[in-house]
């Protein structure tokens, strides 16, 4: 049987370029080769389309040399692809703007569509939906603020007030659309908080600042299309040294947090997380795979949703593949295990009638 021709995507304009690198090399290393002829599309900053030959276990580096100087690609088309992997995080690849290209190509991809990606990366309309179509979820008490009310100094001041009165401190400030902490700001006082805004702003035009909760860091995967065959891992829990949080260096660059697979907790905190799990998956329209975070309040043990990300970091070593090998699903049985929900999806999707009557 002829080989699956899959594009693997990577790289993005985005500033989780270097984390789709990774992810992209650990992916591309754990193709089943028997099943599928594995494509590289290497993807520039300045959103330049490049291609060129891949080794069987490739390094970061020589992904970046094919967004580098590959061959460009002018037309997708021109690959003659039958899936697309889109290893890329953040704006531009997991936010539904390419998720809309593959759509209007007509072409099959692994992970969530237009509304879901798009949804999902916007961590303000992620809960206003969770809130309104799943109001048993908990979530943390936060606010928007939008860029442009920070640009005079009496809107900073009247914002910095009412953050402070509604949420007080600790609060983390984020961007709105983006992920891997970039732009994250801990803020443990008033005096701090304006340039946590300013520094948030520079990537989005909106923000979001939560309240701040004493809390233990958990995450759970799923792995299907929503019906009876998904599959919600157990939690995981991230560990940090005293005083640390799970921003951008922690994650990326001092190696110091920890992985716990299989966190330890009661078996019925267990069995709720799944279950919100699952439901927030299932109410925002989430295909394929996503990594669920929480929030395990140490006070109240309440487990507060706190985001859902539908292409998380997928290097071997992170926590989405390794709740799922802790679930029994290896590496390379979930990389070929996600290429056939993209494809089944496709087939479903095609099956709809696009005539009236």
């Amino acid at each position: 049987m002829e080989a699956t021709r899959l594009l693997v995507a990577f790289g993005g304009a985005s500033s989780e370029h270097e984390v789709s690198l990774r992810s992209a090399a650990s992916v591309l290393a754990a193709v089943d080769r028997r099943r599928f002829q594995p494509i590289a599309l290497g993807i520039a900053r300045d959103g330049t389309w490049r291609t060129g030959p891949v080794a069987e276990t490739p390094t970061p580096e020589e992904l970046a040399a094919i967004v580098g100087s590959g061959q460009v690609v002018p037309d997708l088309r021109a690959l003659s692809v039958d899936l697309v992997f889109p290893v890329l995080h953040g704006p531009y690849g997991e936010d539904g703007t390419i998720q809309g290209l593959f759509e209007i190509l007509g072409l099959p991809y692994v992970g969530s569509g237009v509304l879901a990606s798009s949804l999902c990366m916007d961590k303000v309309a992620q809960k206003h939906l969770v809130a309104a179509a799943a109001p048993e979820v908990p979530l943390v008490p936060w606010r928007e603020v939008w860029a442009h009310t920070l640009t005079s100094e009496a809107g900073l001041a009247r914002t910095v007030e009412e953050i402070r009165d509604a949420l007080g401190f600790p609060c983390f400030v984020k961007p709105v659309n983006l992920g891997s902490s970039v732009g994250v700001s801990r803020v443990d006082h008033v005096d701090a908080l304006p340039e946590a805004l300013r520094v948030a702003a520079r990537y989005d035009h909106r923000v979001i600042v939560e309240q701040g909760v004493d809390a233990r860091e958990l995450e759970l995967a799923v792995l299907g299309n929503g019906g009876p065959e998904t599959r919600v891992s157990s939690p995981g829990e991230i560990g940090l040294p005293p005083g640390a949080w799970y921003d951008y260096e922690t994650k990326y660059i001092t190696d110091v947090a920890t992985l716990h697979i299989p966190a330890t907790l009661p078996e019925d905190v267990v069995t709720r997380m799944q279950r919100i799990a699952l439901r927030a998956f299932q109410v925002t329209g989430c295909k394929g795979l996503a990594r669920i975070d929480f929030l395990l309040c140490r006070k109240t043990g309440t487990p507060y949703l706190n985001e859902l990300n539908t292409m998380p970091g997928f290097t071997s070593i992170s926590m989405y593949p390794k709740l799922m090998a802790h679930a029994g699903v290896g590496y390379t049985e979930l990389v070929t295990t996600l290429c056939e929900l993209g494809l089944s999806h496709h087939r479903v999707r095609r099956g709809l009638s696009n005539l009236r009557g």
